[in-house]
Protein backbone atom coordinates (compact mmCIF):
# COMPACT_ATOMS: atom_id res chain seq x y z
CA UNK A 1 0.00 0.00 0.00
CA UNK A 2 1.43 3.34 -1.00
CA UNK A 3 2.18 6.13 1.43
CA UNK A 4 -0.53 8.27 -0.18
CA UNK A 5 -3.15 5.61 0.42
CA UNK A 6 -2.04 5.26 4.02
CA UNK A 7 -2.35 9.00 4.53
CA UNK A 8 -5.82 9.01 2.99
CA UNK A 9 -6.98 6.21 5.30
CA UNK A 10 -5.43 8.00 8.25
CA UNK A 11 -7.30 11.19 7.35
CA UNK A 12 -10.55 9.22 7.05
CA UNK A 13 -10.03 7.75 10.52
CA UNK A 14 -9.17 11.15 11.99
CA UNK A 15 -12.28 12.62 10.36
CA UNK A 16 -14.30 9.77 11.88
CA UNK A 17 -12.85 10.53 15.32
CA UNK A 18 -13.72 14.20 14.92
CA UNK A 19 -17.26 13.36 13.74
CA UNK A 20 -17.74 11.02 16.72
CA UNK A 21 -16.57 13.66 19.17
CA UNK A 22 -18.81 16.26 17.52
CA UNK A 23 -21.81 13.90 17.82
CA UNK A 24 -21.09 13.34 21.52
CA UNK A 25 -20.74 17.09 22.06
CA UNK A 26 -24.14 17.53 20.38
CA UNK A 27 -25.72 15.08 22.84
CA UNK A 28 -25.52 11.77 20.97
CA UNK A 29 -24.07 9.63 23.75
CA UNK A 30 -24.42 6.46 21.64
CA UNK A 31 -21.77 7.57 19.15
CA UNK A 32 -18.60 5.49 19.20
CA UNK A 33 -15.53 5.07 16.98
CA UNK A 34 -15.48 1.24 17.20
CA UNK A 35 -12.30 0.86 15.17
CA UNK A 36 -11.42 -2.70 14.15
CA UNK A 37 -7.92 -1.82 12.98
CA UNK A 38 -4.98 -2.71 15.19
CA UNK A 39 -2.25 -0.09 14.92
CA UNK A 40 -0.80 2.88 16.81
CA UNK A 41 -3.98 4.97 16.31
CA UNK A 42 -6.34 2.23 17.49
CA UNK A 43 -5.19 2.73 21.10
CA UNK A 44 -6.25 6.36 20.94
CA UNK A 45 -9.58 5.40 19.36
CA UNK A 46 -10.24 2.83 22.09
CA UNK A 47 -9.31 5.37 24.78
CA UNK A 48 -11.75 7.88 23.30
CA UNK A 49 -14.51 5.25 23.30
CA UNK A 50 -13.77 4.44 26.97
CA UNK A 51 -13.84 8.15 27.81
CA UNK A 52 -17.25 8.48 26.10
CA UNK A 53 -18.48 5.43 28.06
CA UNK A 54 -17.37 7.00 31.35
CA UNK A 55 -18.93 10.32 30.37
CA UNK A 56 -22.18 8.59 29.44
CA UNK A 57 -22.32 6.76 32.79
CA UNK A 58 -21.64 10.00 34.65
CA UNK A 59 -24.39 11.83 32.77
CA UNK A 60 -26.84 9.02 33.51
CA UNK A 61 -25.96 9.22 37.20
CA UNK A 62 -26.45 12.98 37.17
CA UNK A 63 -29.79 12.63 35.40
CA UNK A 64 -30.86 10.02 37.96
CA UNK A 65 -29.80 12.26 40.85
CA UNK A 66 -31.52 15.27 39.29
CA UNK A 67 -34.72 13.26 38.86
CA UNK A 68 -34.55 12.14 42.50
CA UNK A 69 -33.99 15.72 43.65
CA UNK A 70 -36.92 16.94 41.54
CA UNK A 71 -39.16 14.21 42.94
CA UNK A 72 -38.16 15.07 46.51
CA UNK A 73 -38.70 18.78 45.81
CA UNK A 74 -42.13 18.00 44.37
CA UNK A 75 -43.03 16.00 47.49
CA UNK A 76 -41.83 18.83 49.74
CA UNK A 77 -43.91 21.34 47.77
CA UNK A 78 -46.97 19.09 48.06
CA UNK A 79 -46.36 18.73 51.79
CA UNK A 80 -46.05 22.50 52.13
CA UNK A 81 -49.34 22.96 50.27
CA UNK A 82 -50.98 20.42 52.60
CA UNK A 83 -49.57 22.16 55.67
CA UNK A 84 -50.75 25.58 54.43
CA UNK A 85 -54.21 24.16 53.68
CA UNK A 86 -54.37 22.53 57.12
CA UNK A 87 -53.34 25.81 58.74
CA UNK A 88 -56.07 27.64 56.81
CA UNK A 89 -58.60 24.98 57.81
CA UNK A 90 -57.55 25.29 61.45
CA UNK A 91 -57.91 29.05 61.25
CA UNK A 92 -61.39 28.62 59.82
CA UNK A 93 -62.32 26.17 62.59
CA UNK A 94 -60.81 28.45 65.23
CA UNK A 95 -63.16 31.29 64.23
CA UNK A 96 -66.65 29.71 64.25
CA UNK A 97 -69.65 32.01 63.99
CA UNK A 98 -72.92 30.64 65.40
CA UNK A 99 -76.49 31.87 65.57
CA UNK A 100 -77.39 31.44 69.24
CA UNK A 101 -80.66 33.39 69.33
CA UNK A 102 -83.10 34.90 66.93
CA UNK A 103 -81.20 37.76 65.26
CA UNK A 104 -78.08 37.20 67.44
CA UNK A 105 -74.70 35.83 66.30
CA UNK A 106 -71.77 34.95 68.52
CA UNK A 107 -68.10 34.58 67.66
CA UNK A 108 -66.10 33.10 70.57
CA UNK A 109 -62.38 33.75 70.20
CA UNK A 110 -59.89 31.60 72.12
CA UNK A 111 -56.11 31.80 72.05
CA UNK A 112 -53.63 34.27 70.65
CA UNK A 113 -54.88 36.63 67.98
CA UNK A 114 -52.71 37.64 65.07
CA UNK A 115 -53.50 39.68 61.98
CA UNK A 116 -54.17 36.65 59.77
CA UNK A 117 -56.54 35.00 62.22
CA UNK A 118 -58.31 38.29 62.95
CA UNK A 119 -58.78 38.86 59.20
CA UNK A 120 -60.34 35.39 58.75
CA UNK A 121 -62.49 35.98 61.82
CA UNK A 122 -63.77 39.23 60.34
CA UNK A 123 -64.53 37.60 56.98
CA UNK A 124 -66.40 34.71 58.64
CA UNK A 125 -68.49 37.08 60.73
CA UNK A 126 -69.41 39.35 57.83
CA UNK A 127 -70.34 36.36 55.67
CA UNK A 128 -72.57 35.02 58.45
CA UNK A 129 -74.24 38.41 58.89
CA UNK A 130 -75.10 38.48 55.19
CA UNK A 131 -76.20 34.83 55.23
CA UNK A 132 -78.48 35.07 58.28
CA UNK A 133 -79.53 38.70 58.19
CA UNK A 134 -78.81 39.01 61.92
CA UNK A 135 -78.34 42.55 63.22
CA UNK A 136 -76.54 41.79 66.51
CA UNK A 137 -73.14 40.09 66.77
CA UNK A 138 -71.20 39.30 69.93
CA UNK A 139 -67.39 39.03 69.75
CA UNK A 140 -66.36 37.24 72.92
CA UNK A 141 -62.63 37.53 73.63
CA UNK A 142 -62.69 36.02 77.12
CA UNK A 143 -60.15 33.41 76.04
CA UNK A 144 -57.74 35.91 74.46
CA UNK A 145 -54.69 36.60 76.65
CA UNK A 146 -53.62 39.85 75.00
CA UNK A 147 -53.98 42.04 71.92
CA UNK A 148 -51.71 44.45 70.12
CA UNK A 149 -52.41 47.61 68.13
CA UNK A 150 -52.82 45.80 64.82
CA UNK A 151 -55.28 43.25 66.25
CA UNK A 152 -57.26 45.95 68.05
CA UNK A 153 -57.52 47.92 64.82
CA UNK A 154 -58.76 44.77 63.06
CA UNK A 155 -61.46 44.43 65.71
CA UNK A 156 -62.50 48.04 65.13
CA UNK A 157 -62.60 47.40 61.38
CA UNK A 158 -64.77 44.35 62.02
CA UNK A 159 -67.23 46.43 64.03
CA UNK A 160 -67.28 49.15 61.35
CA UNK A 161 -67.75 46.61 58.53
CA UNK A 162 -70.59 44.93 60.42
CA UNK A 163 -72.31 48.29 60.83
CA UNK A 164 -72.12 48.85 57.10
CA UNK A 165 -74.03 45.58 56.75
CA UNK A 166 -76.64 46.72 59.26
CA UNK A 167 -75.39 44.81 62.31
CA UNK A 168 -74.13 46.06 65.66
CA UNK A 169 -71.20 44.31 67.37
CA UNK A 170 -70.77 43.81 71.10
CA UNK A 171 -67.29 42.95 72.36
CA UNK A 172 -67.39 40.94 75.58
CA UNK A 173 -64.81 39.38 77.88
CA UNK A 174 -62.23 42.18 77.85
CA UNK A 175 -59.85 41.20 80.66
CA UNK A 176 -58.20 43.80 82.93
CA UNK A 177 -54.86 43.14 81.21
CA UNK A 178 -56.35 43.72 77.74
CA UNK A 179 -58.20 46.81 79.00
CA UNK A 180 -54.93 48.26 80.31
CA UNK A 181 -53.19 47.43 77.03
CA UNK A 182 -55.93 49.13 75.00
CA UNK A 183 -55.72 52.24 77.16
CA UNK A 184 -51.92 52.21 77.04
CA UNK A 185 -51.98 51.93 73.24
CA UNK A 186 -54.41 54.83 73.01
CA UNK A 187 -57.03 52.80 71.14
CA UNK A 188 -60.48 54.39 71.23
CA UNK A 189 -63.29 51.88 71.79
CA UNK A 190 -65.80 54.48 72.90
CA UNK A 191 -67.91 53.87 69.80
CA UNK A 192 -68.05 50.12 70.46
CA UNK A 193 -70.47 48.49 72.89
CA UNK A 194 -68.43 46.41 75.38
CA UNK A 195 -69.47 44.08 78.20
CA UNK A 196 -67.32 42.49 80.87
CA UNK A 197 -68.76 38.98 80.43
CA UNK A 198 -70.42 36.94 77.72
CA UNK A 199 -73.48 36.60 79.93
CA UNK A 200 -73.86 40.37 80.16
CA UNK A 201 -73.46 40.63 76.40
CA UNK A 202 -76.12 37.96 75.82
CA UNK A 203 -78.58 39.71 78.15
CA UNK A 204 -77.94 43.04 76.45
CA UNK A 205 -78.33 41.50 72.98
CA UNK A 206 -81.63 39.83 73.94
CA UNK A 207 -82.97 43.08 75.38
CA UNK A 208 -81.95 44.89 72.21
CA UNK A 209 -83.62 42.19 70.16
CA UNK A 210 -86.85 42.43 72.16
CA UNK A 211 -86.77 46.22 71.96
CA UNK A 212 -86.38 46.04 68.17
CA UNK A 213 -89.30 43.61 67.90
CA UNK A 214 -91.46 45.86 70.08
CA UNK A 215 -90.64 48.82 67.88
CA UNK A 216 -91.64 46.83 64.80
CA UNK A 217 -94.90 45.76 66.43
CA UNK A 218 -95.65 49.30 67.55
CA UNK A 219 -95.02 50.53 64.02
CA UNK A 220 -97.46 47.94 62.70
CA UNK A 221 -100.15 49.02 65.16
CA UNK A 222 -99.59 52.71 64.51
CA UNK A 223 -99.56 52.36 60.71
CA UNK A 224 -101.67 49.30 59.83
CA UNK A 225 -102.44 50.53 56.30
CA UNK A 226 -98.79 50.68 55.33
CA UNK A 227 -98.46 46.90 55.59
CA UNK A 228 -101.60 45.96 53.72
CA UNK A 229 -101.07 44.50 50.29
Amino acid sequence: MSKTQNNEKLEIRIDHIEDTLASVAAGDMDARINSEIEDDLSGIEAAIDLLIDDLTDELKQREKMQKEVEEKLSKIQEQQKTIVQQQEDLLELSSPVSKVWDNVLILPVIGTLDSQRTQIMMENLLEKIVETGCTIAILDITGVPTVDTQVANHLLKTVTSARLLGAECIISGISPAIAQTIVHLGIDLSSVKTKSTLQDAMIFAMKQNIRSENIKLQTLFDNPNENEE
